[in-house]
């Protein structure tokens, strides 16, 4: 009886060891490749990052580099500002194609090309700005001088140059001397003289705060007079130039701009700068 129940166990299964490895290997195998892969790309990229980090070492701030890469304010205290006329409806009498407009900033041009070779810094109005534009921009920049250049009609004051000043702002008449000794010695006719704010209320010259002056080199409305302007304006342009700079080199004539308010000049027609019935030339 011992026998047969001896004989009718069931028989142990045994763990296979192979397969559980086996299967361990394809768990396992997947995730150590992942993991190398990963710490792979880190250390290029933390090598890569300390490469750059040699070729550029950071910016340390200080005042020295602050100062060295903040840009300074720009001065035009010893800089020129040139306003020629914006007149386009003002045709030269010998040639009707030639507006007082584009005579003017052309000897504008000229005049700003010989002061740059010199070293100055020269701001020239746009030709869309009216007197009231001009005079504004000029005053914000706070130049040494304004000088606007214009030519004239014959009917308004006869031939000839003539130089506007503002006798209330020291310098003024300085510089508009110095300019009109020099251009009255070009022109072919008797000449008009300098003359002050009082004498014709000029908006360019009663509302600056800084030396200025109002130059007519010649008359646009006669054949002489228009013929000659076109003629001379590499000579008008150094004559103007060489004033410009005699006054410049004068300390005793310069002087900081004025912190007084504009005066008011009267009614105007802004797009010229007087109205017709002031006769502006």
């Amino acid at each position: 009886m011992a026998d047969q129940t001896q004989n009718t166990r069931k028989p142990v299964r045994r763990a296979r060891w192979d397969r559980l490895i086996a299967a361990l290997v394809v768990v396992l195998l997947p995730i150590i490749l992942i993991t190398s892969c990963v710490k792979s790309c880190n250390k290029n990229k933390k090598d890569k990052n300390e490469n750059e980090n040699a070729n550029n070492p950071p910016i340390i701030e200080t005042a020295e580099t602050t100062a060295s890469t903040t840009e300074p304010p720009k001065d035009y205290s010893k800089a020129i500002f040139l306003a020629p006329s914006t007149q386009e409806d003002h045709l030269y009498a010998c040639d009707n194609t030639v507006s007082e407009e584009s005579a003017m900033f052309d000897l504008a041009g000229r005049v700003k090309a010989l002061l740059e070779a010199d070293g100055y810094t020269v701001m020239i109005c746009a030709d869309d700005d009216n007197v009231k534009k001009k005079v504004t921009k000029g005053n914000e920049l706070g130049c040494a001088a304004y000088v606007a250049l214009y030519s004239s009609g014959s009917k308004v004051g006869g031939e000839g140059t003539e130089c506007y000043y503002n006798a209330d702002i020291p310098g003024s008449r300085a510089l508009a001397e110095n300019i009109y000794n020099r251009v009255a010695e070009l022109t072919p006719n008797e000449d008009r003289g300098l003359k002050d704010q009082e004498q014709r209320d000029l908006y360019e010259i009663m509302n600056n705060h800084y030396p200025c002056c109002y130059l007519e080199v010649e008359c646009h409305d006669t054949e002489a007079g228009s013929q000659w302007i076109l003629d001379s304006q590499d000579d008008i342009a150094k004559a103007v130039k060489d004033g410009i700079v005699a006054f410049l080199n004068n300390k005793e004539a310069r002087t900081t701009p004025s912190e007084t308010e504009p005066t008011e000049a009267g009614e105007y027609d802004y797009n010229y700068g007087m109205d017709d019935a002031a006769g502006e030339a």
